[in-house]
Parts: structure tokens; sequence; C-alpha cells
């Protein structure tokens, strides 16, 4: 079965770096929410960047939902192992604005 982690190794680091710079220069401001969202995610910062870049105020609502992308994991769910954490930044990498 393909999973997205399988396609992070081979380009997705470099994919994954741009998408952070982006996200902390364009729409991170350390507000109280960005630092609840910092938390929530056990401290992943550039994990929860991303996830406030793509989805604002709703971040904390989503990374406690169900997604397809994810094979139906939520994305907390997602940083309990590193491969999971992989899966997770691809969808990331993918996700549309």
């Amino acid at each position: 079965m393909n999973r997205l982690e399988q396609y992070f190794d081979s380009s997705g680091s470099q994919a994954w770096d741009n998408l952070v710079n982006w996200a902390t220069e364009t729409y991170w401001t350390n507000s109280v929410s960005q630092r609840l969202l910092v938390k929530t995610l056990k401290n992943h910062s550039e994990i929860a960047k991303v996830i406030y870049a793509r989805l604002g105020e709703d971040s904390l609502n989503w990374i406690q939902k169900k997604v397809p992308a994810l094979d139906n994991l939520t994305p907390l769910a997602c940083l309990e192992t590193p491969e999971l954490i992989k899966r997770l930044k691809e969808a990331l990498c993918r996700m549309d604005i």
C-alpha cells in the first residue's frame, strides 16, 4: 500500500523546509492561539507553523479530526512515530491553499 510518508524522504525535506520558512514569514506572529497550537502539538513548532498557515484559527479543531489523506488518523496521532510525522508533513506539503 502506498503511504504518503514514502514520498517525504526523496524530495520532501527541501519542500518542507521551504514551506516552514514561508509559513513563518507570512503567518506566524507567536499569538496566544499559535503558542497553544505548538503546546498541543507537543512542541513540534515547525508543524504548528505550517498547520496554522494552512488552516488559521481552525487549526486546533483540525488537528483533532480524522483526515482521509492521513489514512483517517488525526494529525495529533501522527506525532506518535517518525514515519507518521513524515506522513503528516507530506500531507501538509500537498495541501492547497
